[in-house]
């Protein structure tokens, strides 16, 4: 068997060394933690959201209920 590399060859079939499995395990685990921060990053937003339209609902709220009108100079 020919070693070139992190590869073997033999009889024109490629395999990788056990290098390649620790490798795919880190990219793996770095995916894994993206996806999580992704998802805590959509999440906040949501939430943001959610808080911005709750106190717009209720600036709306209080304007409506307001027993002075706004403006009237009193």
């Amino acid at each position: 068997m020919f070693q070139a590399g992190h590869r073997s060859v033999s009889a024109g079939v490629y395999s990788r060394s056990a290098e390649v499995p620790y490798a795919k395990e880190r990219r793996g685990r770095a995916v894994k933690k993206l996806l999580l921060v992704a998802l805590a990053a959509i999440g906040g937003l949501l939430v943001y959201r959610q808080i911005q339209a709750d106190r717009a609902e209720q600036d709306l709220w209080t304007e409506a209920t307001d027993s002075v009108p706004a403006g009237s100079g009193v």
